[in-house]
């Protein structure tokens, strides 16, 4: 599930005022979209996950707002990722995360790459 908010008229976002759930699948809301860049907020409850997934041609940054995920790194290895911390994934670097705390999750997600290209990867 993904919405698009409108070509934004202002500069500055309200994270925890944009961000969904959804009570079957963690949800994304694009927040802006250029020519360089995309940035989404998710909302993930427990036991929902970002599937691993790839980018062959763009660096994906997450910033942790609130609560705590476990980040697929590939590989079968595993992090913990908690707000105020930030990852960033590398173009083709494996990335996505599960919910597995008893807590919402709120994280930024920010793109750098023209175009958005997804490709499934195990975790």
């Amino acid at each position: 599930m993904s919405d698009t908010i409108a070509a934004p008229k202002e500069r500055t976002f309200d994270v925890e005022q944009l961000v969904r759930f959804s009570p079957d699948k963690a949800t994304v809301t694009e927040i802006v979209i250029t020519k360089h860049s995309s940035i989404a907020v998710w909302g993930v409850h427990p036991g929902q996950q970002v599937p691993a997934h790839t980018h062959r041609d763009g660096q994906d940054t997450w910033i942790m707002i609130r609560g705590e995920l476990t980040y697929y790194l590939g590989n079968g290895q595993k992090k913990i990722i908690s707000a105020g911390q930030i990852d960033v994934a590398q173009p083709s670097q494996v990335h996505g995360a599960v919910n597995e705390g008893t807590e919402d999750v709120v994280f930024v997600s920010i793109y750098s790459a023209p175009t958005l290209q997804v490709v499934p990867a195990s975790p």
